[in-house]
């Protein structure tokens, strides 16, 4: 009854760690983060299980203090540990120790969130690889990788991304060139399709030929990225000019 008794006490006391890490990585892009050895999961399970341990208790001390509540982890841990031997008080010490893990995860689940739009907001992502995200997709085509250090390019805000997408589909190979307004990622961390504004298409074997590009009926065209060979992208941004007389105006 010992092994498993601490057990589940080992597994419960990690279960908030767990409980952080799925809600930190919630959104599309960031789905997981890159690990280099077991020795990184345990650190991503055990130590935001210990933070949040801290955090918890530090906020039902605040608790008691204000509200009349009658909860001492210490005790409920040394009984559960200890004084196994008596099983109605391990009971009741053991569903006490279940509602406070509740409590926990709860807290967990919400300074997962809170901690990734930090990360987001202070964009710490872009900075620090340490906290980067996966799927390096959205960095791309949103633009925000022109933030990453190692890249010599930075403007303040990108206006627009024009995209050149080479296609395959049977035995053709179609070129698409337009504005990049969309774009939806997959949960496994890749691309789904691209969606391009006023759209123009070309076939590959017509790229010497006057007049290659045509229009495509309609604003919008979806892309599937299964089709996709290779894409090419560029940065726009608008910079405000003042002349010797004072007109702004946008280039």
């Amino acid at each position: 009854m010992s092994f498993a008794v601490s057990t589940l006490f080992l597994f419960l006391f990690i279960l908030p760690g767990i409980t952080f890490k799925r809600a930190y990585l919630s959104s599309v892009f960031s789905r997981k983060l890159k690990f280099s050895g077991i020795l990184d999961e345990v650190f991503w399970a055990l130590f935001p299980s210990i933070i949040m341990h801290i955090l918890s208790y530090l906020l039902l001390l605040a608790a008691t203090s204000v509200f009349v509540l009658d909860f001492d982890l210490r005790r409920v841990l040394s009984i559960a540990l200890l004084q196994q031997n008596n099983e109605a008080l391990y009971g009741d010490i053991f569903v006490a120790y279940l509602l406070y893990c509740t409590f926990v995860m709860t807290v967990s689940f919400f300074a997962g969130h809170a901690s990734r739009k930090v990360v987001r907001t202070l964009k710490l992502d872009r900075k620090l690889k340490l906290f980067r995200f996966t799927n390096e997709w959205h960095y791309l085509l949103s633009g925000e990788f022109l933030d990453f250090p190692e890249v010599p390019d930075h403007p303040e805000e990108v206006s627009f991304k024009l995209v050149n997408a080479l296609t395959s589909v049977g035995s053709q190979q179609m070129i698409y060139i337009g504005e990049l307004i969309h774009f939806t990622l997959s949960d496994e961390g890749g691309l789904e399709n691209i969606v391009l504004k006023d759209a123009k298409r070309r076939l590959l074997q017509d790229d010497l030929s006057e007049n290659r590009y045509y229009e495509i009926p309609g604003r919008y065209i979806t892309i599937p990225y299964k089709t996709i060979v290779n894409i090419n992208i560029r940065y726009f941004y608008l910079e405000e000019v003042t002349d010797d007389h004072g007109d702004e105006t946008l280039l």
